[in-house]
């Protein structure tokens, strides 16, 4: 009775310190939950508030970028630009007064500079530079590409004090290499732009500020002469995250909570400053909450864990004797202590059943410790000698039996495979040991090692080895192999790495036809760049043009050209054709929105095809798809007046004299009849199909033809001026037709 008691009473005591505990660390992680909430919620507001900002700051430097834009298209400045000759006319004089107007309308916009082939012709100076800050400005505006607009910059005044200026310039070089034909600077007094962008008074005691690349203050809001803590900026524009929070005890000892991102474009951090009490000010109030309810917990976890220890002894008593069942050492008068020593005997003897389990896997064969007796992991084959500094290398072998001979089981089969290590041996000769791990019945893992350091001599001759190898295993009846070779070793803990190599050989067999063995020494000398448009483009026009006996070359031309690339390279490039072969015939209009929702389904199908014959198989059957879309497009727009006319806009989109009445008198019916036939077909008005149809044509050539200017592409797109042309793409596609190509340029430059 007395031992029951006290066993009844250790039960009590331990549930009930177990369950103050636990509401104690319960109640420590709310609180500590609910204080990094709170922080959270703060530090919310302030990147919502951060990210508004560099939206607002982003919309000036886009409308600063855009009147450059403008005054550089502007053809009465671009001749003066271009000759340098500013003689008065009507139309020079009403291009200027826009100038000095866009100046004066916009406070923060000081001054205006258009930079002829040696320097400024005319400038607009409300707060003029010295002469060599407008030498400076010319220099660097001529030099640079307009991927580089905006910038920050220290110019001196005319009054010899320093300003630090933003400025926005517009050229037509959008490579290094592009000639300089003239450009339009503009300069921006960030003094004055920050009042647009901040309030001057204190935003509930959080103070917002814009730096440049060096931590240099360029806005902020709040009192003039406020600042911020430079040991405190520095760490953030100099380290490699763009976006966080951090907690910064200035020097006075009281806290802030500093929020920060740096800007999408330029070189530019929006930082907000808050107190961290004001941040954690609703904690006081939850601690008087938390304390209650613990206190509440606490008494409830000690009713329970009395109900507990009492109904909890008969089920242990069973326990002990299922320990001493098990065990069959357990003495009947053991106690807790000696309970808990033969659960940790029959815990161990477990977890060796779980050891031997894993060993038997691949990356545990791979990784697996020394074992004693060997001065290698298990895995490696061992050395005749203990130098140390013999080579080993990894074969992956992929074998597909899917056509072999009915009459061979799975158990036979494995015992086939189970004997290539030792048919290694013997190709290999004297000079390699060999080891293998079979994962499955279609794959095997080899590791060959030398015999003694040196012993494969040439590389070449172990290459030829494995050549040997996969002649002896093409002759099985029914089976195809696919074996990758990674790179030799001495560093045995390198063993994962080279089974990876290996691995990914693979990826490569189904891009070479004929190709069986794959060396990860031929890979990585492989292009790593993304396969030009023009290698697809070929596959692409022979399917538009229908002619289907040419097909099978064209797939066989491209996989031969995706064989010098990466495999992942490859994968996109014939990931993106696949989605363009689905594209072709589609008839109804996307209002220049591309799809790519089966792109990631493509690239998925593609890098799990293993064969050279499955890959072009499949691309055949999709060319062949895409060939009967057409025809059957073709054949509706033979029977159909509307999709004549769409055919016949597609074909001279570029003649500006293309009309509605014209094409009607073309196709002999009347002009209304013509338009509702259009609008039905397309769902949009005649001029606007014409416009959609230019305009895809104009960001065609924006992407591929960058020689030319903005105006020539106007002109081979049906749009006698570039200034119409340039509106009616950024109200389609919400940027202009410059904006538009540097983005594209800049993403693909990554």
């Amino acid at each position: 009775m007395r031992g029951e008691r006290q066993l009844k009473i250790r039960f009590f005591m331990s549930l009930t310190l177990i369950s103050i505990c636990s509401v104690l660390v319960l109640a420590t992680a709310l609180f500590f939950w609910f204080r990094e909430k709170t922080i959270d919620n703060v530090n919310q507001v302030n990147e919502s508030v951060l990210l508004n900002t560099e939206t607002v700051f982003a919309k000036y430097m886009e409308m600063v970028q855009n009147y450059t834009m403008d005054f550089y298209r502007n053809p009465n400045i671009n001749t003066v630009m271009q000759s340098g000759d500013s003689s008065w006319s009507d139309q020079l004089y009403s291009a200027l007064s826009q100038m000095r107007g866009t100046l004066t309308v916009n406070a923060f916009l000081e001054n205006a500079y258009i930079m002829g082939q040696d320097g400024p012709v005319l400038m607009f100076e409300n707060n003029p530079l010295s002469v060599s800050a407008k030498e400076e400005l010319f220099e660097r505006v001529k030099d640079s590409e307009i991927k580089q607009s905006p910038y920050v910059w220290t110019a001196t005044m005319n009054s010899g004090a320093k300003e630090t200026l933003m400025t926005t310039f517009f050229n037509d070089r959008a490579f290094g290499s592009s000639e300089y034909n003239g450009a339009i600077a503009m300069t921006i007094n960030l003094r004055k732009l920050q009042e647009n962008v901040f309030r001057s008074s204190d935003d509930g005691g959080t103070r917002y500020a814009v730096l440049d690349a060096e931590g240099l203050l360029l806005m902020q809001n709040g009192p003039p002469g406020t600042t911020f803590d430079q040991d405190m900026l520095r760490p953030i524009v100099n380290g490699e995250r763009k976006v966080g929070t951090l907690i910064w005890k200035s020097g006075n000892g009281s806290k802030k909570l500093i929020t920060y991102r740096k800007a999408q474009q330029g070189e530019l951090w929006f930082l907000s400053e808050t107190s961290y009490k004001d941040s954690i000010r609703d904690i006081s109030n939850a601690l008087k909450l938390m304390i209650g309810l613990c206190l509440a917990l606490i008494a409830a976890a000690s009713a329970v864990a009395a109900f507990v220890s009492h109904r909890m002894y008969k089920p242990i008593g069973h326990l002990f004797g299922n320990i001493r069942n098990l065990s069959g050492d357990f003495a009947h008068g053991g106690g807790f202590e000696e309970a808990n020593r033969e659960l940790e005997r029959i815990a161990g003897r477990f977890g060796e059943l779980k050891r031997e389990n894993e060993d038997s896997a691949l990356l545990r064969w791979l990784t697996s410790p020394y074992r004693s007796g060997e001065h290698l992991p298990s895995a490696l084959p061992p050395l005749k000698d203990s130098s140390g500094n013999a080579a080993f290398g990894v074969a992956v072998l992929q074998v597909d039996r899917s056509g072999a001979e009915n009459g061979m089981n799975d158990e036979e089969w494995m015992e086939k495979i189970k004997r290539l290590p030792k048919l290694t041996e013997e190709l290999f000769g004297d000079m390699a040991a060999c080891r293998g791990f079979f994962p499955h019945p279609e794959s095997a893992v080899l590791i060959v090692s030398e015999t003694t350091a040196g012993s494969f001599g040439d590389y070449g001759l172990s290459r030829e080895r494995w050549e040997q190898l996969e002649s002896r295993i093409r002759p099985w009846p029914g089976i195809t192999c696919a074996i990758g070779i990674s790179s030799l070793s001495t560093d045995s803990d390198q063993l994962k790495q080279l089974y990876d190599e290996a691995s990914s050989c693979l990826q490569y067999m189904k891009f070479q036809n004929q190709a069986t063995v794959i060396y990860t020494d031929d890979t990585i000398h492989l292009n790593g760049s993304p396969i030009p448009d023009p290698t697809l483009e070929a596959v692409l026009q022979v399917v538009r043009n229908q002619e289907l006996e040419l097909i099978p070359k064209a797939i066989e031309r491209l996989l031969s050209a995706a064989g010098s690339y990466r495999a992942e390279q490859a994968t996109i490039a014939l990931s993106r054709l696949a989605s363009e072969l689905n594209k072709i015939g589609d008839a109804s209009l996307t209002d220049g929105i591309e799809r790519h929702s089966d792109f990631l389904e493509h690239y998925q199908r593609i890098w799990r095809i293993a064969s050279y014959e499955e890959l072009r198989g499949w691309l055949e059957q999709l060319c062949l798809n895409a060939c009967a879309k057409l025809k059957e497009l073709n054949t509706v727009q033979t029977r159909n007046v509307a999709s004549e006319a769409m055919a016949y806009i597609r074909k001279h989109y570029g003649d500006q004299t293309l009309s509605l009445n014209g094409l009607a008198d073309m196709l002999a019916i009347s002009p209304p009849y013509l338009s509702r036939l259009i609008s039905e077909a397309t769902g949009s008005s005649f001029p606007d199909f014409v416009n959609f149809i230019r305009l895809e044509h104009a960001r065609t050539l924006l992407m591929t033809e960058l020689e030319l200017d903005i105006r020539e592409i106007a002109e081979k797109s049906g749009y006698g001026s570039s200034t119409y042309f340039t509106t009616l793409f950024k109200k389609r596609y919400g940027v202009t037709p410059s904006k538009w190509r540097l983005n594209h340029i800049l993403q693909q430059n990554g």
